[in-house]
């Protein structure tokens, strides 16, 4: 147990990845393979050599970084470093985006009546366009 500015955080080894619930072991070496990204590695290998396009789709973005699964550790143990070096949060700054609708937005009084003139207009327009056909 943990414990931190007066509160407690429980944790247990059998939370951690290399856990075998079978023989109630703890395998330290599977647990840093999945902090350093050794699972994911093999993952790349693994989908590199059975479906090319499902790789590619994957992992586009290793791919345009130019990362390969055998660099996977050298990143991850980077990317610890640097956390380690400032482990304070630097919020990225937000997207000026505009939601899409996808229903209408509420009209008006003012352009329902309108829109309602509109429609009236019109059924008189085609109902004098068809007594003049005849």
């Amino acid at each position: 147990m943990v414990t931190e500015t007066s509160v407690m955080v429980g944790f247990s080894v059998k939370r951690f990845p290399g856990y075998d619930g079978e023989t109630k072991q703890y395998d330290a070496a599977v647990h840093r393979g999945h902090i350093f990204g050794q699972h994911v590695a093999e993952f790349m290998r693994q989908l590199e050599e059975s479906d090319e396009d499902a790789y590619r789709r994957q992992f586009s973005r290793y791919i345009k970084e130019g990362w390969t699964a055998d660099m996977l550790e050298d990143i991850y143990k980077g990317a610890h470093a640097a956390i380690r070096e400032d482990p304070t949060h630097k919020p990225v700054p937000a997207k000026d985006i505009t939601p899409k609708r996808w229903n209408r937005s509420k009209m008006s009084l003012a352009q329902k009546r309108d829109r309602v003139r509109q429609k009236k207009e019109a059924v008189l327009r085609r109902q004098q366009g068809d007594e003049d056909d005849d």
